[in-house]
């Protein structure tokens, strides 16, 4: 908890900027006190306890400097320190990994003083560990659409973004045998965000037709990054934005594919099986439905035979099947993070399973990359 409080503030306060433009990269903490606006002490004693666990250098008594790890909370818009104080809802903006832990500790850390509740109450207590620990009715889509929290909706769409740059393209253009799809044939990026993974694969499958499909503010977004990145694909229309609710009933009918990234994730079964089910609706016969999950790798050996071809996890003993640390650290982080913002969850592959037959859907395969890749038939 002081680890994340900690980084959370020197994000906040821009404390890597003031050092990086400091004269020989470092200075007194009463210097970068006086600069964020902040109490000497404090800046120091927070500094100290980054700088002993190797985040920051204190380079002489009371004097820091940013170091490789502090250094990545730097923001990556371009922004001086005097741009970033000037506006600072709009510090975040394409702010990279600063954005990502910034909405991790900005919304997680007060969160999870509200999740062992939340779980004793079996999760009847609120609608999250966030809604109890924020006050608040709302879920956090809609709470960050008030517009005192905008702009930390802004910090969450740069997180994402950042999110989607750390997985390599290569993971989305070999999911699926994308060739295989004729030239009148539709691929749908259900709740795409900007579409980065429509974007990689159309890139490299030059015949293949996409519709990426998400709220209307963010397929407002959407329409520059297109215009920045592949304008073409816009204007001969091999590429459509479109806004859509995915809970409502799916437009496109008799997609060849429908695929999301990271959607299931965020909600809770109940709600999962009616995003499935529109799919469902819509999907022909041979329809396909692939869902770019980070799948939670169990703690032990999976003795199940699947009918679904599957790539499964295993680790040399005295290793633990999912390499602890090594391996299922990130999936389970990322499910905790699930719970306590969203009550979701990350799923392992029986659950997956449980999501096709409830909504007719039947799991034909699991590959397993830096994330895992779920490809289902219509039942």
């Amino acid at each position: 908890m002081y680890l994340s409080a900690a980084i959370g503030f020197v994000v906040d306060v821009n404390i890597p900027e003031i050092l990086n433009e400091a004269p020989n990269h470092s200075l007194h903490a009463k210097d970068i006190a006086s600069a964020a606006g902040c109490d000497t002490s404090h800046v120091s004693r927070v500094l100290r306890y980054l700088a002993t666990r190797h985040i920051f250098r204190e380079v002489t008594p009371d004097v820091f400097a940013n170091n490789k790890l502090s250094s990545s909370l730097l923001k990556g818009n371009g922004k001086s320190l005097g741009e970033l104080q000037a506006k600072p809802l709009e510090k975040y903006e394409n702010s990279g990994n600063a954005a990502f832990v910034g909405h991790l500790i900005g919304e997680g850390l007060k969160s999870s003083s509200s999740m062992i509740e939340f779980l004793k109450s079996s999760g009847k207590a609120g609608h999250s560990p966030f809604s109890m620990a924020w006050g608040t009715e709302k879920r956090l889509w809609d709470w960050y659409a008030e517009p005192d929290n905008g702009w930390r909706f802004g910090r969450f769409v740069a997180a994402m973004q950042f999110v989607a740059q750390t997985y390599k393209d290569s993971i989305f253009q070999n999911a699926f045998n994308w060739k295989s799809l004729k030239s009148t044939d539709v691929i749908v990026d259900v709740g795409g965000n900007m579409g980065t993974v429509s974007l990689a694969i159309a890139k490299m499958f030059p015949e293949t037709k996409f519709v990426i499909q998400d709220l209307p503010p963010v397929i407002e977004g959407a329409k520059p990054f297109w215009q920045a990145n592949f304008p073409e694909a816009i204007e001969n229309g091999r590429v459509k934005l479109e806004a859509h609710d995915f809970f409502q009933p799916q437009p496109v009918k008799g997609a060849a594919v429908y695929f999301c990234r990271f959607i299931i994730q965020d909600w809770p079964d109940s709600e999962c099986i009616k995003i499935l089910k529109r799919i469902r609706e819509a999907a022909g016969p041979s329809s396909k439905l692939i869902l770019f999950e980070i799948g939670i790798p169990y703690a032990c050996a999976d003795p199940t035979r699947y009918t679904a071809d599957v790539e499964q996890r295993s680790a040399p003993y005295p290793l633990i099947p999912n390499l602890g640390k090594g391996g299922g650290m990130n999936p389970t982080n990322v499910d905790m993070q699930m719970l306590n913002l969203l009550n979701g969850q990350g799923r392992n592959i029986r659950q997956f399973i449980e999501l096709g037959e409830a909504t007719n859907w039947k799991l034909e395969s699991v590959k397993n990359d830096e994330l895992s890749i779920f490809t289902f038939s219509a039942a």
